[in-house]
């Protein structure tokens, strides 16, 4: 999610952020809580029968060098919270050889339930006896499993996803730099090789901000078209499971695997963007964002035009509100969530960043959260009244490259020349997605001049998850991928 460290509510800027919200003129009757809820699934979430597709490299092989590539760098990436050898070693002998995915090697965030693996959330409540070792698979990983996908392990996330630093993993691309969180173990495992497809969570850009800063492909889907049991949460109005893979074109292809879109749409390889209209949110490149990331940007927009697509503005008249009303959600569902775990022999057992969060949680007023459930309403009628009149949705994924970790230290992050809260830079252009209930994703957009990554991101209405995937299969499939010889998603 990444929010950072946050300076105490009374007079610091949340407090003023919020005053902000209350300024907005809102309808007398607004629909708080879990928005997806009125989006069911179609019938392309049906998982994609065992047996379809064409094979890849032999099971056993792909996972052998699967635990080799980690291990001869996982010592420098940190990305990993537990490699399961030998079960993945069995598994490929036992099952790897059916499904579509036949073998392939995934990690899965330590978020995520993997049957008889513990889920440790990157907390020290979680160790001893407090230690959570699931008997059932999450649905994402069991759908994973059906396709023929071999569980190498779990990839590290940061503190119950509560943060954007996902520490002690590295980013691949330098390690001086971090690899964005929450699910940063999980772009770092993809980024350096070790795998090419991985799970994540997403609530306000988990998913979508590591991948950026790491080179990888991102995908979140519609609510409802991967399974949400079995993840611990961060905050569950706002929570979903997404995919991180090499490229957009592995995006595709594993997500027609797990049902996600229809078989057809996993392999079309589309040439263009004709008689598409891709909307570009007003304002977007206000607001300080780096010079490189600007300029590439701007070169998508042309490649869609010259691709056949129409490029127009659009307006989203609240989306400044966005970063305050998500934060205000998370804030007061995550605090309730471990409500039980603070005080005496709790509080100690928090990291600092995750305390401090807490702590500020603790200091937002129930209205506040009724309030940003009712902005969140508003926001979601503006975005979608923006889809109804063009395809697609595209902006930056992040407003600057992955920092230093010795720049962001105190959650401040420089961005264009000056520098932003964690918050404010790691939000800006992804929350909307998790408050509209939106299908979202980034592709790799290739590199400032000192080789870091850039990502490109995309927004759908619900349902349209194979137009985004599409638009991604479009645009320049390259990949952030550190190493090659692994076979892809194929």
């Amino acid at each position: 999610m990444g929010p950072g460290t946050g300076a105490p509510l009374s007079g610091g800027p949340l407090h003023a952020d919020l005053e902000r919200l209350y300024g907005i003129a809102l309808a007398e009757a607004s629909l708080p809580g879990a928005l997806y809820q009125g989006d069911p699934p179609d019938d392309t979430s049906s998982p994609v029968p065992a047996g379809q597709g064409s094979a890849p490299a032999d099971p056993v092989e792909q996972v052998e060098r699967a635990l080799q590539r980690i291990a001869a760098t996982d010592g420098e990436f940190r990305a990993w919270a537990l490699v399961d050898a030998e079960g993945a070693r069995a598994e490929a002998e036992r099952n790897g050889g059916r499904g579509t995915l036949r073998g392939l090697p995934v990690g899965v965030k330590d978020l995520i339930d993997v049957a008889g693996m513990p889920t440790g959330a990157g907390s020290r409540h979680l160790d001893g006896a407090g230690r959570r070792v699931p008997a059932a698979d999450a649905g994402s990983v069991a759908r994973l499993r059906a396709a023929g996908a071999v569980v190498v392990g779990k990839t590290t996330t940061h503190e119950y996803a509560f943060g954007g630093t996902t520490p002690p993993t590295r980013n691949p691309h330098d390690t001086a730099r971090i690899p964005g969180g929450s699910s940063g173990g999980s772009a770092a495992a993809v980024a350096a090789g070790h795998v090419r497809l991985a799970l994540g969570s997403d609530t306000g850009g988990s998913v979508r901000i590591p991948s950026a800063y790491c080179g990888t492909a991102g995908f979140v889907p519609s609510p409802g078209r991967l399974p949400g049991d079995g993840v611990l949460p961060l905050a569950w109005s706002l929570d979903r499971v997404g995919l991180i893979a090499a490229t957009a074109g592995d995006i595709a292809l594993s997500a027609s695997a797990l049902g996600i879109i229809s078989p057809a749409g996993g392999a079309a390889r589309p040439t263009g963007f004709g008689g598409l209209r891709v909307g570009v949110p007003a304002g977007t490149l206000d607001e300080p964002v780096d010079p490189a990331i600007g300029a590439a940007f701007e070169r998508a927009l042309a490649t869609v035009r010259d691709l056949g697509g129409e490029v127009v503005d659009v307006e989203i008249p609240h989306g400044w509100a966005g970063v305050t009303a998500g934060m205000t959600i998370i804030l007061g569902e995550c605090l309730d969530y471990h409500r039980e775990r603070r005080g005496p022999g709790g509080d100690e057992l928090f990291g600092a960043d995750v305390r401090a969060m807490l702590d500020l949680a603790a200091e937002v007023p129930a209205g506040a959260y009724v309030r940003a459930q009712r902005v969140r309403h508003l926001l979601r009628g503006e975005a979608l009244a923006a889809l109804s009149g063009v395809d697609l949705l595209a902006m930056p994924t992040m407003p600057c490259v992955a920092p230093r970790a010795d720049a962001v230290a105190d959650g401040m992050v420089p961005v264009g020349g000056t520098e932003v809260t964690m918050a404010a830079a790691h939000l800006r252009y992804n929350i909307l997605a998790n408050l509209a209930a939106l299908p979202c994703g980034t592709q790799p957009l290739g590199t400032d001049r000192d080789g870091l990554p850039i990502g490109l991101q995309w927004v759908a209405a619900p349902g349209r998850d194979e137009t985004l995937i599409s638009a991604m299969t479009t645009i320049a499939p390259t990949t952030g991928a550190r190493t090659t010889g692994q076979a892809h998603v194929r």
